[in-house]
């Protein structure tokens, strides 16, 4: 049976808080960056899952050194949320790295690049009209 959506909601903003707070608070793991940053959490319809999305700074190799860490950390960091946030089932955690911030990123590139084609294509079609009379 599902949970009501608001307790899913409400459950789902805690441990967005909660779940930032412990990992740069509380987790003392070297391969873990100083700032990893909480970028969304995905609770299961039955709550007995959470997927925490999280976003790091590194080249891949130290996202991935980071997330295992995480991930090994992640009874740790259950318990240490679980005491601050009272639900009947405490949920599995479950990290995973947001791409979506270097995607955005990527996207913006392609624009600015666009942005300047077009520039550089207006610039040469007036330098053309000019030269052409």
């Amino acid at each position: 049976m599902a949970a009501p959506k608001f307790h899913v909601e409400r459950l789902r903003g805690m441990l967005h808080r909660e779940v930032g707070s412990v990992i740069s608070q509380e987790v003392r793991d070297p391969r873990i960056p100083g700032i990893v940053t909480v970028t969304e959490v995905k609770l299961a319809r039955d709550v007995r899952n959470a997927t925490v999305y999280v976003s790091l700074m590194g080249d891949d190799t130290e996202k991935q050194d980071a997330l295992d860490a995480l991930n090994k950390a992640a009874p740790f960091i259950q318990r240490m949320v679980a005491s601050r946030v009272v639900t009947k089932n405490f949920p599995h955690l479950i990290f995973k790295i947001d791409t979506s911030i270097e995607y955005g990123q990527h996207i913006n590139k392609l624009f600015r690049e666009i942005e300047g084609d077009l520039a550089n294509g207006q610039e040469n079609s007036v330098q053309e009209e000019g030269t052409g009379q």
